[in-house]
């Protein structure tokens, strides 16, 4: 009579905890050179301007431009200027290296967009117009209105 549990003699069907750690660390070694040879093959994007970074940053800029009183740009309309009233701030948004910052009375640095290759701000009759061009050399432009406008004129900063 046979029994619940066969005994098989001879070749074995089974694997030993041998083989399955030797195939296991194999598994591993190969998996773990997937994302290396994916990286080879992706190609990085674009250097240009980001689409999502060029709207943060123009929502960020209408937000402190329109809360202003007033504003002005440099002589090289390359610098936009303008008063912060609660506290009597400038703040400025400028090029600098391949990035447009933001700073607050002269200091800090606070990067808004990136990989840039030319800011442009034109004071206009009812605002200001800002143009952007990428290191990819592809241009951004908006016009941004001032609720009160008052234009200070070019100073020499």
């Amino acid at each position: 009579m046979i029994g619940v549990y066969q005994i098989r003699k001879g070749k074995s069907y089974g694997i030993t905890l041998v083989e399955l750690l030797i195939s296991l660390s194999i598994f591993f070694v190969i998996i773990s050179m997937v994302p290396i040879v994916f990286s080879i093959w992706v190609k990085p994007e674009s250097s240009g301007l980001v689409y999502e970074e060029k709207i943060l940053f123009m929502n960020q800029l209408k937000l402190d431009f329109r809360s202003s009183d007033y504003f002005w740009t440099n002589v090289n309309e390359t610098i936009l200027y303008f008063n912060r009233p609660s506290d009597q701030a400038t703040i400025q948004y400028e090029l600098y290296q391949d990035k447009v910052r933001r700073r607050v009375n002269k200091s800090g640095h606070e990067v808004f967009l990136q990989n840039v290759s030319k800011l442009e701000v034109r004071a206009v009759h009812n605002g200001v117009e800002v143009k952007i061009q990428g290191i990819d050399g592809l241009n951004y432009e908006k016009l941004i209105i001032h609720p009160r406008y008052a234009f200070i004129s070019n100073d020499d900063e």
